[in-house]
């Protein structure tokens, strides 16, 4: 990934999506914000605690960064499902100002429109966005383990397919900061699911030496729902930066013991 620095802002950029003129995309950080104590200081949350105001000032110098307006944005109310809303003008800046107003019980946000930020929100769960260079179509999805259990990398791409006709072999995707295979400590009910979700868990669940303890690479197991959908591995970038062992850059909940900010993950259309 590369990372820009603007007035304070430190926003990271996949490689491989940057090189699209098309789009635009970003995944914030905590440097550069206005809020304080476990939340300090780029929360983009309104729902963790934090004071609604502070946020919307936070959103406000990221809209102003990104050099678009506040409403341009669109949020989900995330449920860790795999449930999918096609974004439109009628659904832009949904979530932008405050919390009820976001698109309800969903984790991926799919779009051809122009001048809207499909926009996820993350504190160790993946972001993935994803781009349709041919058929201009995008996306951006909130992975927890849960998530994805229920596959929702896998239905992200099948509606980019049946709703724009997106042919997987031009998809260009990337995975981004996030609990990594370095820190993500996992219980048997975890693995159990993984077990019955996927069934094949190689390279995804790792034993501990901790009896009933495993390490979920949840990296690994959004890309192979990418592979196996027909994406290219070459069109894949994975971030490779652990949202745990980089606390300090990225919100961690596992890291903070739950109280903490929200990064966003955000990708627009430019025309």
């Amino acid at each position: 990934m590369e990372k820009t620095s603007t007035e304070g802002l430190e926003l990271y950029h996949f490689a491989n999506l940057k090189k699209f003129g098309e789009i635009n995309h970003f995944i914030s950080s905590r440097a550069g914000g206005f809020s304080k104590g476990p939340f300090r200081s780029m929360n983009t949350g309104f729902h963790v605690g934090d004071n609604d105001w502070t946020v919307f000032q936070n959103r406000k110098k990221l809209a102003h960064v990104l050099k678009v307006n506040v409403e341009q944005f669109t949020f989900g109310n995330q449920t860790h499902s795999s449930n999918i809303a096609i974004v439109d003008c009628t659904k832009k800046g949904m979530g932008s100002t405050d919390f009820e107003s976001s698109v309800t019980n969903t984790d991926g946000l799919v779009s051809k429109t122009p001048k809207i930020y499909l926009c996820v929100q993350l504190a160790d769960c993946v972001p993935i966005l994803l781009f349709d260079p041919v058929k201009h179509v995008i996306a951006a999805v909130h992975a927890g383990w849960k998530g994805t259990l229920r596959k929702i990398a896998e239905v992200t791409v099948k509606t980019m397919m049946h709703t724009f006709n997106s042919i997987p072999a031009d998809i260009i995707a990337g995975i981004g900061p996030s609990n990594g295979p370095c820190c993500y400590e996992v219980g048997e009910d975890v693995k159990t699911e993984t077990e019955r979700s996927l069934g094949n868990t190689s390279g995804i669940i790792k034993e501990q030496s901790k009896p009933g303890k495993y390490i979920f690479d949840q990296w690994n197991a959004n890309f192979q729902q990418l592979r196996e959908c027909g994406i290219p591995e070459q069109n894949i970038e994975i971030s490779g930066l652990c949202s745990q062992c980089h606390s300090n850059t990225f919100f961690s909940s596992r890291k903070d013991h739950g109280l903490t900010g929200r990064i966003t993950a955000g990708i627009m259309l430019n025309l």
